[in-house]
C-alpha cells in the first residue's frame, strides 16, 4: 500500500475551492433549485436553522470529504491530477449520483434538480481531486 502523506495546505485549498463553488453555484442555479426544492428563499430563511451552523456544519464536512479523498488518491496509485480528477469521478458516481438518483426516484423529483445538486458535488470534487492529485512537495 501506498504511504499516506496529507498535505495540510493542499486539504485546506480544495476544501474552499469546494465550499466557495457553492456559493458560485447556488447562486447561479438559486431559481431553478428553489423551484425544484418547492421553497422560496423566505422559507428557507425563516426556517429557524441558523446559517452560521449550516456554514459550519457544510465546511466540516467538505473538509471531510477532502481528507478521504486524498487518501483514497494515495492509496490507489500514482498521485498526479489527472488521476484525483479521476478517482473523484468514480467516488461521485459511485456514492453521491447513485444514491441521489434513487432517492430522487421514489421521491418523484424532477430531473434538473437532480442535475443541479449533483452537478455540484461532480464539479466540486474534480476541483478537489485535481488539487489534491497535483499538489506536490517542493523539493528542498
Amino acid at each position: 500500500m501506498n504511504e499516506v502523506r496529507f498535505h495540510p495546505l493542499a486539504i485546506i485549498v480544495a476544501t474552499l475551492c469546494y465550499f466557495g463553488l457553492g456559493a458560485v453555484w447556488f447562486t447561479m442555479f438559486r431559481d431553478a433549485w428553489l423551484a425544484g426544492i418547492g421553497k422560496t428563499m423566505e422559507q428557507l430563511q425563516s426556517s429557524g436553522v441558523s446559517p452560521a451552523l449550516a456554514y459550519g456544519v457544510a465546511l466540516l464536512l467538505t473538509l471531510a470529504l477532502a481528507l478521504f479523498l486524498s487518501w483514497l488518491i494515495q492509496v490507489t496509485g500514482p498521485v498526479t491530477a489527472a488521476r484525483g480528477i479521476q478517482m473523484a469521478i468514480i467516488l461521485w458516481f459511485c456514492t453521491v449520483f447513485v444514491t441521489f438518483a434513487t432517492e430522487y426516484v421514489f421521491e418523484a423529483r424532477g430531473v434538473k434538480t437532480l442535475a443541479i445538486n449533483t452537478g455540484y458535488c461532480l464539479v466540486g470534487m474534480v476541483l478537489m481531486g485535481a488539487v489534491l492529485g497535483g499538489w506536490t512537495k517542493k523539493p528542498l
